[in-house]
Order: C-alpha cells, then sequence, then structure tokens
C-alpha cells in the first residue's frame, strides 16, 4: 500500500500523474495520489485529476514552503509506504514503480529508499544550460557512487520512505525558501540511525530553472546554510560531508578568509556574470564559495 505525494507549485502535472496512475494500476497494488498546490500564481487545472480513480487534490491560500508542504502531506498519507517527487519530474521507464515495489519488499521499515535524479541527453536551450549541465555533472550519479554516502545524497526529489520514519523527524519547516532543507533532513535521518538505499530508479528533471533563476536559488541555498550554522543545528558530519562548508572550513583553517573577502568583493560580480555568459561548474564553485564568505 502506497501514497505518492506530489507538491506542486506553478507545474502542469498531468503527464506525470497519468503516467505514475497507469503503473500503479497495472502493479495491482493498493494506492492514491496526493496532489498538494502550494499558492501556485499559475494554476494549471490539476484538479480536473481527482477523475482519475484513487486521485486527490488540495490547494492552499497561501504559500507555505517546500517543508511545510512535505508534512502536511504526509499527514494526509493514508498508506505506510509513501513515494515522494517534485512536480516538475518525469518517467523515464516503464518499471519505476515495479522497481519501487520490489525493494520495498526486500527491506524492513522505517526504510528511505533514493531512486536518483536524470536529466535529458539533448542540450537544452542556453538560457537553461547552466541547471542542466550542474545535474548531469554533480546530481545524475549511480547508486554505487551515491551509495558510499548514502545520507550526504539523500534528496526527496524522487525517494520513498515508511511513514514511521516521520515519527523520528520531519521536514524543519524553518526552511521557508529553497535550499538545503533536504541536506539537514538527510542528516536528521543519519542521526535517527535510519537506513538509506540507493537504488537507480531515476525520474527525469524537466523544470530547469534559467541561469539567472538558477543563480538566485543557489544564493537562497547558502542563506540557508548560514542560517543552519548560526542556529547550532549541524554537527561535524554535515559539515565534512558538505563541499562548501569543508571548503570554507579548510580557508579559515589557513588563515585566508580575509584575503578571500578581498578578493570577492571586487570580483564576485565578475564571476556571476561570467557564470552567466559562459556556464561553468569551477566558476559556479567559485561563486558559491565567494558568496558564502561574502555574507557569513
Amino acid at each position: 500500500m502506497i501514497s505518492v505525494l506530489i507538491p506542486i507549485y506553478n507545474f502542469n502535472v498531468a503527464k506525470l500523474v497519468k503516467d505514475l496512475h497507469a503503473q500503479l494500476s497495472y502493479a495491482n497494488v493498493v494506492f492514491e495520489i496526493v496532489l498538494g498546490d502550494d499558492a501556485s500564481t499559475h494554476p494549471h487545472n490539476n484538479e480536473n485529476l481527482t477523475s482519475l480513480q484513487g486521485v486527490s487534490y488540495f490547494s492552499l491560500p497561501e504559500n507555505i514552503g517546500r517543508a511545510k508542504m512535505r508534512n502536511l502531506l504526509v499527514e494526509k498519507a493514508s498508506y505506510p509506504f509513501l513515494l515522494f517527487m517534485d512536480c516538475d519530474a518525469a518517467v523515464p521507464s516503464a518499471l519505476y514503480i515495479n522497481n519501487y515495489i520490489v525493494e520495498i519488499s526486500r527491506n524492513v521499515p522505517p526504510i528511505c529508499i533514493i531512486g536518483g535524479v536524470a536529466y535529458r541527453r539533448q542540450k537544452p536551450n542556453p538560457k537553461y544550460y547552466l541547471r542542466w549541465y550542474y545535474g548531469k555533472k554533480r546530481e545524475a550519479t549511480d547508486a554505487d557512487i551515491r551509495n558510499k554516502k548514502p545520507y550526504k545524497s539523500f534528496t526527496s526529489f524522487n525517494a520513498v520512505f515508511s511513514k514511521s520514519i516521520f515519527e523520528l523527524v520531519k521536514f524543519d519547516e524553518s526552511f521557508s525558501t529553497y535550499g538545503n532543507e533536504d541536506t539537514f533532513f538527510g542528516d536528521q535521518l543519519r542521526n535517527a540511525k535510519v537506513p538509506v538505499i540507493h537504488i537507480n530508479n531515476p525520474l527525469y528533471h524537466d523544470g530547469l530553472d534559467t541561469n539567472e533563476e538558477y543563480l538566485q536559488k543557489v544564493e537562497a541555498s547558502i542563506d540557508n546554510l548560514i542560517s543552519l550554522l548560526n542556529s547550532k543545528k549541524i554537527d561535524s558530519n554535515f559539515v565534512n560531508e558538505n563541499r562548501l562548508l569543508a571548503t570554507y572550513f579548510l580557508c579559515s583553517k589557513l588563515k585566508t578568509i580575509s584575503l578571500l573577502h578581498l578578493y570577492y568583493k571586487r570580483y564576485l560580480p565578475k564571476i556571476k556574470q561570467r557564470i552567466l555568459k559562459t556556464p561553468s561548474i569551477f566558476w559556479l564553485d567559485m561563486y558559491k564559495l565567494g558568496y558564502l564568505v561574502q555574507n557569513m
């Protein structure tokens, strides 16, 4: 018995929901698909999907953010296993649902199973290239690699949870903006000793941000990271497995932060313009470090 939980914001999920519904029906499992719209400013008539058996829909009058919406979806779920995915996902395989059902049967709850993320082979329009290129290089990784550091690689973009996990931890609702809420939840799973298993059962990430939008989200995610540090909610494991924080504290140990601050005060805007003109993972990493140094 499984509840598919999809938080929605400004996206048409008709194709995604119909593909999932067909696979779930064919698998002959008891299921529901719960759609929660977080006060979209551009509705897409997703409520019409309730014509499909087992699909429900609700819409909020005010935006509450990703973490609160996920917790709310869990509260509304009826079944012991929860399949979370983002609304801008697409199903690449006819065996997607079956692969999860097989994996669930092999494990004893509480468990978390991460299917992974994939990106289309074809290059997108240049204005979306940065997000696509970053995803291909850093996010679309094989399960064998992700299982070496299972909590670091946690993402709720495409994941199955035992509902009992949420008796131990919940998504931290202090995250009201984009960025690092999944990273922190993964660390909570580690501390609660919940097994996280990675498999090769990806969803496509189709909802690409423009280069400018993605950089804004990068900045918001670093702001959240700084808030986590100031709140003292994170431990050394979190810091050591976070590429950006580990680099920052290494620089601090080497007493180079003041020099970096001077460098980035002058060159950070130029690095930003360079990334927007010619997307590069190296310069994106440099920009992240510079933004952190300038705002700590």
